[in-house]
């Protein structure tokens, strides 16, 4: 009897034991899990600050190019309406141009950037608070500088019409000054003997009496034709040669204002000292002897 019972004693001990041995190795498994679980976790989170913190650099990388480019923008406008109001020319419109484009450029880059940023926050899986609200301030200002920038384009493209018109009124004015200056500064003279200057109308005599056979004055014609004279400019012309003796110059000028060299065979020189007075008189009538 007492065999029985020492064996089920022993049994007894046998099965309390199994039990918790199995209660331990389920306890075990469940702390090994929960280990792996929190690791999971932390690596996961982990993870996400990295990735956030990449996204908001991201984010802060294109506002600064935007703020660049609003700079840019600004620095533009102002040139451009310094070239509207003075005068302007090909070279200043292509070069707000091209500076324009690398503008454009530089959107169209964050353009893409912003797309890419979009894209990989959603493939996340998860939301993130104000992450999407800053997202979507960065695309309405991005849409801004574009609009902003598309309009600067035109205005300067439209420059081109002002460059045309503008340089077309400054070409007219200055061919009418040339034009005047050059009307101003012509004067005509002709040379010849008494004889042929009368036949030709260019002089006549006045005064005098018997028919003007006694007292009479040589003077230029009032109908004396101007295609019977030689232009020249007083500007730069300041010396008349004469193939002859000069007999009387008409109109009168005073001898301080020209002189004239001593004739040979090749004639004489008529040297002009002060242009401006002697040319008061537009037209020269040089008479030979």
């Amino acid at each position: 009897m007492r065999a029985i019972i020492a064996i089920v004693a022993l049994c007894s001990v046998l099965v309390i034991g199994c039990s918790d041995k199995e209660k331990e190795e389920a306890l075990q498994k469940q702390v090994s899990q929960a280990t792996t679980d929190r690791e999971s976790v932390q690596k996961l989170l982990s993870e996400r600050d990295l990735y956030l913190e990449g996204v908001m650099k991201e984010i802060n990388e294109i506002y600064t190019d935007l703020e660049k480019a609003r700079t840019k923008e600004g620095t533009l406008t102002q040139r451009a309406q310094g070239v509207e109001a003075k005068q302007v020319n090909l070279d200043s419109r292509k070069q707000l141009l091209d500076n324009i484009q690398d503008i454009g450029t530089a959107l169209k880059d964050n353009r893409k950037k912003i797309t890419d940023l979009r894209a990989r926050v959603k493939s996340l899986g998860m939301k993130i608070a104000g992450l999407d609200t800053l997202i979507l301030n960065l695309q309405n200002t991005l849409v801004e500088r574009e609009q902003a920038i598309a309009q600067l384009q035109g205005r300067v493209q439209g420059l081109e019409v002002t460059v045309a018109e503008k340089t077309a009124t400054i070409v007219e004015k200055d061919n009418q000054l040339n034009e005047q200056k050059r009307r101003m500064n012509t004067v005509f003279y002709i040379i010849g003997s008494r004889a042929e200057l009368k036949k030709k109308g260019i002089i006549t005599d006045e005064g005098g009496f018997l028919w003007g056979l006694l007292g009479s004055t040589t003077v230029m014609s009032s109908v004396a034709d101007p295609a019977e004279f030689t232009a020249l400019d007083k500007t730069k012309d300041h010396t008349i040669h004469i193939d002859g003796k000069i007999a009387e110059i008409l109109p009168h000028r005073k001898t301080e204002l020209f002189a004239t060299s001593k004739p040979d065979e090749k004639g004489s020189d008529l040297n002009i000292l002060e242009p401006e007075k002697f040319w008061r008189d537009q037209y020269l009538v040089v008479v030979l002897d």
